[in-house]
């Protein structure tokens, strides 16, 4: 449900960063091996008992190392260059400025439901988030003059995929999750007495995901629904809502909160997120680029080696790769 152009380019970018500043590194360094280990009373400091075996806090270091080490890294190397070059630049992410990336980045998702669940599957709380987007502002600064996109690129893009532009029928959907079909019926009671859908959504739908957003599934095109559901929902006017309905999950109610027709969208009413794509395509190529020169001239060292390169190298092109299928259809 997400919109194309999310924080997933910025993954891709470091996905990417990550392989070429260990390619570096590697090349430079070809005999480069961990830190030395800390003393015997630290490295023996045990982080959990298995039966009569212990996990230490080193294994546990090497484990997360090996899962998700290099591009946590790298990432942070981008956030520090970030601050430190554009310190040196005078470039500045004023408050506004910043609040309005994070508004623009939350309106990329079809509901706050789907942005929420970004967050938590990227493991980002909200300082998280801010700091995120000051890097993509930064960054953007210092790439302000090899970001600039012309018409005649924008009527490229549009003309090479227009097919993307073609909207499928939308069904704006909420829902209320239940175990059982006593207490669907029971909640449904309430409604026919009216009461409010979102406020019982809150309080007792078991979809963690949407309840605080008073079941807010987003907008749903055919086949982004359980068949039963989307059977449901399309015999429902704006508004209405649902009696139980059973799923694989348990009992729904369904209310209909909005429509939208199929639609084509023109190249004019999606020039903005087109020179958005292309910038962030741009940027995927000058990034690396950038920090590897860093990386080469010394003053960013990386002393631990990639712990994974595999997973790096087909990461980067399988990131990029699903990036450009899920940004390619606005």
């Amino acid at each position: 449900m997400r919109k194309w152009l999310t924080a997933g380019g910025l993954a891709v970018l470091i996905a990417v960063a990550s392989f070429a500043i260990y390619a570096v590194a590697n090349e430079a360094k070809p005999k480069a091996r961990a830190a030395p280990q800390a003393d015997a009373g630290q490295s023996a400091s045990i982080v959990a008992t298995v039966g009569e075996t212990n996990i230490t806090k080193d294994e546990l270091y090497e484990a997360m190392l090996r899962q998700v080490g290099a591009q946590t890294l790298q990432e942070m190397v981008i956030r520090r260059l970030a601050d430190e070059q554009a310190a040196a630049k005078g470039l500045t992410v004023g408050v506004e400025e910043l609040e309005a990336g994070m508004d623009n980045m939350r309106g990329s998702f079809a509901s706050e439901a789907d942005f929420q669940s970004y967050l938590s599957s990227v493991g980002l709380d909200e300082a998280g988030f801010a700091s995120q987007i000051k890097m993509q502002l930064q960054i953007g600064k210092l790439f302000a003059s090899e970001l600039k996109v012309t018409d005649e690129q924008v009527a490229q893009f549009y003309a090479l995929n227009e097919a993307s532009f073609h909207h499928p029928a939308q069904v704006r959907l909420s829902h209320i999750l239940v175990k059982t079909e006593d207490q669907a019926k029971e909640l449904y009671g309430e409604l026919a007495k009216g009461a409010d859908f979102a406020k019982l959504a809150a309080e007792f739908s078991a979809d963690v995901a949407t309840r605080e957003a008073g079941g807010d599934l987003g907008y749903l095109s055919a086949g982004q629904t359980a068949p039963e559901l989307e059977q449901a929902a399309g015999q429902l006017k704006t508004g209405a809502y649902s009696k139980p309905v059973k799923s694989a999950y348990g009992y729904h109610l369904l209310k209909v909160t909005d429509r939208k027709p199929a639609s084509t969208e023109t190249a004019d009413q999606a020039k903005d997120r087109i020179v958005e794509l292309i910038r962030q395509q741009r940027l995927n190529e000058l990034v690396p680029q950038w920090l590897a020169g860093f990386t080469a001239s010394g003053e960013v060292t990386v002393r631990i080696p990639n712990p994974n390169p595999g997973a790096y190298t087909e990461g980067a092109a399988g990131m990029d790769g699903a990036d450009a299928k899920a940004t390619g259809t606005p």
